[in-house]
């Protein structure tokens, strides 16, 4: 993939994963087609993986979509408000195989490192930053200014190996085994392919 379907994939999953239970927006991106068209412009798992994402947007209504995303990342309602949400977003909560936690050490270093690079995103600071779908956008950040030429890959390489790259499996893995409606199960597979497709050439893997 270029590194503009890169970038627009980074942004496709990082929008889902940040704000799935808006409905208007789940329905945007079904009518766009935004998933089938990257799905054909990506090779190997990711490529098949963003295709089944359309068709998973095309089978389920967008409010029932948004539902199943409030019961995975918000509130676990069936098991009432103070049980935990069967796919937490943070890193913390993968890396330090400890508690649940969050605005823990992962979320800091994730915070300095979108300081250090320049850039934010709206709503950064209402969050802790090492959401899942802040991450995702802040990659897709950096791979726009490489595609224009103002900033080489050595942020993109850092923040791969030392974020997105040591915790994205496992909480894919998570949201595969408990999704209920097959297009949220397709995007924890697109997010388990992601990592490898928007390292750098030539860098060694997390945790290699």
């Amino acid at each position: 993939m270029r590194l503009e379907e890169l970038r627009d994939a980074c942004h496709l999953i990082g929008g889902l994963l940040l704000d799935g239970a808006n409905v208007p927006m789940l329905e945007e991106v079904r009518g766009r087609g935004e998933a089938k068209r990257l799905g054909s412009a990506a090779q190997g798992p990711l490529g098949e993986r963003l295709k089944a994402m359309q068709a998973g947007l095309e089978t389920d209504s967008a409010t029932d979509l948004a539902t199943e995303y409030t019961r995975l990342f918000l509130a676990n309602a069936e098991g009432g408000a103070r049980a935990k949400v069967p796919v937490p977003p943070w890193e913390d909560c993968y890396v330090d195989r400890g508690e649940r936690s969050v605005h823990g050490e992962r979320s800091l270093a994730a915070f300095k490192a979108y300081v250090d690079a320049g850039l934010g995103f709206p709503g950064m600071k209402g969050m802790p930053s090492d959401h899942i779908g802040l991450e995702l956008c802040f990659v897709a950040a950096l791979l726009d200014e490489e595609s224009r030429g103002t900033r080489d890959e050595t942020a993109r390489r850092s923040f791969v190996n030392g974020h997105l790259g040591t915790f994205a499996e496992s909480l894919a893995t998570t949201l595969i085994d408990s999704a209920r409606r097959p297009f949220w199960g397709e995007v924890g597979k697109a997010l388990s392919a992601l990592p490898r497709a928007i390292q750098p050439s030539g860098s060694p893997r997390a945790g290699a």
